[in-house]
């Protein structure tokens, strides 16, 4: 047989090579072709979140509280880099680190992530240079306030809602989220894409709070100032409109740490006196006692079996009017044993002891009633004097509301409304009534009541010359274990502002204060002072035409010696402290209030040097948690001088809430 010649066997070789090559290609087209365009997809093309912009924060007066702003991460690719001097020129003028610059024009790095976000318009002459690629970052900002913080909450670095409205209302102000598709060429660098994102992320929607900013800001100013004045361990105010059921203000404070708890839907705490002006109002509805009925009062000291109740007052009697004006403990439980212990408890659940009122704020808390099964011997005596009882502050403003509306719970909100992102509105808080509890009759029996307390009684601290005012204070042992310690006290004061068409229940709550601690010295007037600053803001939730009708005529002061005699008729003597701490070393039950001085004579219980007329004074701003550039602009902004420095502790020196003049200085602490 003939061999095949030279050019047949190239022939054949190139006849094979080209079948092989077709069964290679259409394997790899028509066998494996999905996973090839699937790699390919991956090496040209990258997908990541497209995450929507979290809607608005705004307090009632439409004030941007918290929003979202599209910033700019920027990222060096050192190898794309033209020129690196000059983008070591224009990092170093906008303020980046020596170490940071060196990294970024590093040919032995192949990328560089910068520190913090930017504003874009701002880092164009950055972005545009070659090599530097920006990443769009949805960053939240907030209002400096770390009581408004506490209320408004926070999210984390990865969007994630931690705390406060963001968390309890994260769904609506979330938004829809989608994921975005990313074309790159073979260097890796951004083109664009014909689909940038399957559908457009949907913003969330805006949220309105009930909160008054001015009046906000006036109770936290107010709030820090008395517990560092007084060396307390802490305090909240709250302020509700008792008509809507709006949350006004809710400021919490407690020393020596940052917490972004609401401690005034958090934590609950035993009332003491404050919590007899329900059962008054329950003997009114049942008619089982008048207000000028007399019971004994044995020269303030009773002994219910083995158990010793005193009262600072010592009279032989009192009518139900002075039991309530001056405290007496004797009285209430004199009084309060005409109740039976399920009317006293009904009394007292209806009011909502015992059950979260519900506001969209995480961790509130239920506070304490038990049932009449479970009380013991003593109950119905401690329950009288509010004690075997807690309660948060929302607790106790929604029941004095109860007081101040002419009888009816109402369901307390902190959300006005909620619109979506192009407007629409989609949620609207209308005032809602629980149930009722009293008669208006009732209702403005029990508020005659409390107007004599500031007018006379134990909280004449509180006394507005131009208002009335209805209020109680109250005085509660504090516990530690479970059991009572000597000289630590709950000092608080609940009013009613003003007393005939109310507008406001201000509740002021002093915890553990050292330099006094009675209720009608420490918190009434830090209630007064509240209402005053209220009374001058410019917009705090205030009716003016109302007040107008409310105001009370002020007589003229009486002449020096008719006044001398006055007080010397009306100003019992007060009781010693150490006589007081050997009373309640040997008494263990719940004791009355001081008796005040004459309710013309208001003495803060701490000192406040009041600044001149024309001196401008301001709040130092919590900046906790800002960079320093962010605490420094804040600063500025709020009126003041920043002096940088690393030794001290605290953030600020002085601390946030200090009331300091225009253009004073702020020692801010700086870590290099």
């Amino acid at each position: 047989m003939a061999r095949p010649s030279r050019i047949t066997v190239v022939h054949g070789t190139l006849v094979v090579f080209a079948l092989l090559l077709i069964g290679q290609a259409a394997r790899v087209q028509l066998v494996e072709g999905d996973e090839w365009a699937e790699r390919a997809r991956r090496q040209q093309f990258r997908s990541g979140p497209m995450v929507a912009p979290r809607g608005k924060i705004l307090d009632a007066s439409g004030n941007v509280l918290a929003e979202s702003r599209e910033l700019v991460r920027l990222s060096v690719a050192p190898g794309e880099v033209k020129n690196a001097a000059v983008l070591a020129a224009a990092l170093r003028k906008w303020g980046f680190e020596e170490r940071i610059i060196a990294a970024a024009t590093s040919q032995e790095r192949k990328w560089v992530t910068l520190p913090g976000l930017h504003v874009a318009s701002e880092a164009g002459a950055l972005t545009s240079m070659t090599g530097v690629h920006p990443q769009t970052v949805v960053n939240r900002e907030y209002v400096t306030a770390a009581g408004i913080r506490r209320v408004v909450g926070a999210i984390d670095a990865t969007g994630r809602a931690t705390s406060g409205i963001e968390l309890a209302l994260d769904s609506i102000l979330a938004g829809d989220s989608t994921r975005a598709t990313l074309a790159r060429d073979a260097r890796g660098r951004r083109l664009d894409s014909p689909d940038s994102w399957v559908t457009t992320p949907r913003a969330g929607s805006n949220v309105t709070l009930t909160i008054n900013r001015a009046l906000q800001e006036i109770c936290e100013s107010a709030l820090a100032r008395a517990t560092d004045s007084l060396d307390a361990a802490g305090g909240d105010i709250v302020v509700m409109n008792p008509v809507t059921g709006e949350i006004l203000a809710l400021a919490s404070r407690r020393a020596g740490r940052i917490s972004m708890s609401n401690t005034a839907v958090t934590e609950p705490f035993e009332p003491g006196s404050t919590l007899k002006p329900f059962i008054a109002a329950a003997l009114f509805a049942r008619n089982r006692a008048r207000p000028d009925e007399v019971v004994p009062t044995y020269g303030g000291v009773m002994k219910i079996g083995p158990r010793t109740i005193t009262d600072l007052r010592k009279a032989k009697e009192l009518s139900l009017v002075d039991v309530i004006r001056y405290s007496s403990n004797i009285g209430i439980v004199q009084f309060g044993a005409r109740l039976s212990p399920r009317e006293t408890y009904e009394t007292l659940r209806d009011l909502g002891f015992g059950t979260p009122t519900g506001v969209p704020i995480p961790g509130e808390a239920d506070g304490t009633l038990r049932e009449p099964a479970r009380w013991q011997a003593p109950s119905a005596a401690s329950l009288a004097m509010g004690y075997e009882i807690a309660v948060t502050p929302l607790q106790l403003v929604t029941a004095y509301a109860a007081l101040a509306n002419g009888g009816n719970v109402v369901q307390p909100h902190i959300v006005r409304e909620i619109r979506s992102a192009d407007g629409e509105l989609t949620y609207q808080a209308k005032p809602r009534i629980v149930r009722r509890v009293f008669s208006e009759v009732v209702a403005a029996d029990v508020r005659r009541l409390l107007v004599s307390v500031v007018e006379s009684g134990t909280a004449a601290r509180a006394d507005l010359a131009t208002f009335t005012l209805a209020g109680k204070s109250g005085t509660a042992r504090r516990t530690e274990g479970g059991r009572y310690v000597p000289g630590n006290y709950t000092a608080s004061f609940v009013g009613i502002f003003p007393a005939e068409k109310p507008q406001y229940v201000v509740l002021v709550k002093i915890d553990s204060p050292r330099r006094a601690f009675y209720g009608g010295e420490v918190a009434a007037p830090v209630s007064a002072v509240v209402l005053r600053a209220a009374l001058a803001a410019q917009d705090a939730a205030l009716d003016r035409r109302a007040l107008a009708s409310e105001e009370k005529e002020v007589p003229l002061a009486p002449e020096p010696a008719a006044q001398a005699n006055a007080e010397a008729v009306e100003a019992p003597a007060a009781l010693p402290v150490e006589e007081v701490e050997k009373v309640y070393g040997v008494d263990p039950a719940p004791y009355a209030e001081r008796t005040p001085r004459p309710p013309r004579v208001v003495t803060l219980p701490f000192v406040m040097h009041a600044a001149p007329a024309e001196e401008d004074l301001r709040a130092v701003p919590e900046i906790s948690g800002l960079h320093t550039r962010a605490a420094v602009r804040a600063l500025h902004n709020a009126g003041f001088r920043v002096a940088l420095t690393s030794a001290q502790a605290l953030p600020t020196v002085p601390s946030a809430g200090t009331l300091l003049p225009r253009g004073s200085i702020v020692k801010l602490r700086h870590i290099p």
